[in-house]
């Protein structure tokens, strides 16, 4: 049996720099938590910057999905 490091519940996602756009709302993705499969993300819509702390993982596009690859 070899060493296995433990992979820790929250991934900080800032430094990679991942967002969309959806409508007129800008959503940058800060931090996954892979207990709960929920996401920390800024929303900028009309100048107004607004943090989620609960954002729902299944509510990203697939393409943004893919990107996190959340099995890993």
């Amino acid at each position: 049996m070899g060493f296995r490091p433990k992979h820790t519940a929250f991934t900080h996602l800032v430094a990679r720099r991942i967002s969309y756009i959806e409508g007129d709302m800008l959503i940058n993705l800060v931090s996954f938590n892979r207990d709960t499969n929920a996401l920390e993300v800024t929303i900028t819509e009309n100048g107004v910057v607004r943090t989620d702390s609960a954002f729902p993982f299944a509510h990203l596009p697939k393409k943004v999905k893919q990107q996190l690859n959340p099995l890993q």
